[in-house]
């Protein structure tokens, strides 16, 4: 039987967790922040979609404690591990490599197809989202950034993350909203590029959105359908 010290203990680390969880989000926005990074998201009219993530993946609680010495040398490398097994646990990280200070070089690759509306894909994860690509009942795919490191772009460069990088979307859909500061032909016939060169965290949120093919014949989303490869929202996983 634990004594009451023991009892005190646990529950203290417990409301500690979940202390810094909530400090994580009020705080922070997504934990990870990117960092040194190519993005590209593929996006045909048909509803495929292909994600890919090279660069660095920021753990900004971690890093900012670690880099205002409110943590000791032996506990920040033993949630460095914990963060790192997080990030391997995850099928479509291909590589990860620890770079300490709650840094981590990845690479990440996601494929599919959207089945239908209200579908989404989120990176890193729907609770710590940089990005998602989603589906409306318009017929529309919508790729926006989270906001929150605009938001919070004051707290990350006080801890020296500014969060520099290259986001390209690359469709062959009809694009009816982006604000994307370069557009030019992609060497693939019939698609686009749209990129944002990122420098800071204070520039505009990534905003896109292309209209899915529709079925002449029927009016409805030709996108999906029973060869499809169905994609489950992610709140459903949970």
């Amino acid at each position: 039987m634990k004594t009451l010290f023991e009892r005190s203990r646990f529950a203290f680390a417990a409301l500690r967790a979940v202390f810094v969880s909530v400090v994580c989000v009020a705080l922070l926005g997504s934990c990870f922040v990117p960092d040194q990074y190519e993005a590209e998201i593929r996006l045909t009219k048909d509803g495929s979609y292909g994600i890919t993530y090279v660069g660095i993946l920021i753990y900004a609680p971690l890093y900012g404690q670690i880099v205002r010495g409110k943590i000791d040398q032996e506990h920040a490398k033993k949630n460095e591990l914990l963060f790192l097994e997080q990030l391997k646990r995850e099928s479509y990280f291909k590589e990860v490599e620890n770079l300490g200070q709650g840094r981590y070089r990845v690479r990440y690759e996601r494929e599919g197809r959207f089945g239908g509306s209200h579908e989404m894909v989120t990176f890193v994860t729907r609770q710590e989202p940089i990005f998602r690509v989603l589906t409306t009942e318009s017929g529309n795919v919508e790729v926006n950034g989270s906001g929150a490191g605009k938001m919070y772009a004051k707290n990350f460069e006080e801890l020296g993350i500014k969060s520099q990088g290259l986001l390209r979307i690359v469709t062959d859909a009809p694009v009816t909203q982006q604000n994307a500061q370069f557009v030019r032909a992609s060497v693939t016939p019939g698609f686009t590029n749209y990129d944002w060169r990122r420098r800071s965290l204070t520039e505009p949120t990534p905003h896109f959105i292309a209209k899915l093919a529709v079925d002449p014949r029927t009016g409805v989303p030709a996108y999906g359908g029973s060869g499809a490869l169905n994609v489950v929202p992610e709140e459903e996983k949970k």
